[in-house]
């Protein structure tokens, strides 16, 4: 009997304390991407920029000419944030119709993640790729 608990302590309890260190890195995954979402659609400076890199984070935008997508550039999000937090206020209607659906996360060795989500804002939908 007492070499089972034993057993059971060194093999379950390490493997118990790897699943909630990884629950936890998972819960602030969410809760930034939580952050992006909300900030977005409610147009919350505070919320967006607890969600980005704001000193050095990119992400990729269109370029676009006369109606027509001619390329990409990066642009920093300390550029992009106070744009999006000042944005006119979406409705009431268009925000009972928002949603957001995180599609995957991926996790190595708790020190990077990418996050595959989509978020319905109006009438688009954003498929956004996220390196966290």
């Amino acid at each position: 009997m007492l070499k089972n608990l034993l057993v059971y302590f060194l093999l379950i309890c390490p493997f118990s304390l790897i699943c909630q260190e990884k629950e936890n890195v998972l819960q602030e995954i969410q809760s930034t991407i939580q952050n992006y979402y909300d900030g977005y659609i409610e147009r919350d400076l505070n919320k967006l920029n607890k969600a980005f890199d704001i000193e050095n984070g990119t992400m990729k935008i269109l370029v676009i000419e006369n109606d027509v997508v001619t390329g990409y550039k990066n642009a920093f999000f300390k550029e992009l944030i106070p744009i999006w937090g000042t944005k006119k206020k979406l409705s009431k209607e268009v925000l009972a119709n928002c949603a957001l659906v995180i599609l995957n996360i991926d996790v190595v060795n708790k020190k990077i993640a990418s996050a595959k989500i989509s978020m319905q804002v109006d009438t688009v939908t954003y498929i956004d790729i996220l390196s966290l």
